[in-house]
């Protein structure tokens, strides 16, 4: 019987038990497979990165990071992820013309804005989008209320809901926002309040089998080449 070489590139090691078409993901589990997946689709490593960021603090409160950030990425496939950047202006933010900004482009790049907080809190609203998937700007919307300690009114045509308010208005809201929307920002004067944290849902296996996939792509295949100069030629008798 011949012995194929084990083949790194292949499978994965999530555990589902007993035919189970779900797993339950601890965060940095999702950190990392949603990180690389983000890369593996052409992401930058930092911006791959953010994305592993907000498809885990989704799961930390309670909400399906992972199939949010996978339909992104599945949306996403075949434009360059340069076109899906903001363009900055006063007071609107846009994608190029008839794109959708990519979300986690957007959160860091709001992240990153020295003057974002103290024109928000001139309560001046900032119009953005159409965004892809905005249930993904929301982690970095919860960490710019936090750390400049205010309220963010996030409104799209269909609804609206407060980062920073009341934790309990953000689960009613998530729905609203797995689409693609136009959006309002506006700052409301603090404290902020940070979500509680939730019990992780289970994610699918067709999520994290997709998501593998595109992780994988960020692996070497196996070659002839590789595996002949694989191991020491050095010989082990002492």
């Amino acid at each position: 019987m011949t012995v194929e070489p084990l083949d790194q590139t292949r499978g994965d090691s999530t555990p589902f038990l007993d035919g189970a078409r779900t797993a339950a993901l601890s965060r940095n589990e999702v950190a990392a497979l949603c990180m690389k997946a983000a890369r593996g689709a052409g992401m930058s490593w930092g911006l791959a990165e953010e994305a592993g960021f907000a498809a885990a603090w989704l799961v930390q409160h309670g909400f399906d990071g992972p199939r949010y950030l996978h339909a992104h990425l599945a949306e996403a496939q075949g434009r360059a992820w340069s076109d899906l950047c903001p363009t900055v202006a006063p007071g609107e933010w846009r994608a190029p013309e008839g794109r959708t900004l990519c979300p986690v482009s957007l959160g860091a790049t709001l992240c990153d804005h020295a003057t974002l907080a103290e024109g928000l809190a001139e309560g001046c609203p900032l119009r953005i989008g159409p965004v892809d998937h905005p249930v993904l700007l929301v982690p970095f919307l919860a960490t710019i209320a936090g750390a400049a300690d205010i309220r963010i009114e996030l409104e799209w045509a269909d609804g609206s809901v407060c980062i920073g308010g009341d934790p309990g208005d953000l689960a009613g809201a998530m729905d609203g926002l797995a689409g693609s929307a136009a959006l309002s920002l506006t700052a409301r004067p603090g404290p902020a309040r940070a979500p509680a944290a939730a019990a992780s849902p289970p994610i699918d296996a067709d999520t994290i089998a997709a998501l593998n996939a595109l992780a994988m792509r960020t692996t070497v295949p196996p070659s002839e080449a590789s595996r002949a100069g694989a191991g020491s030629t050095a010989s082990d008798n002492d």
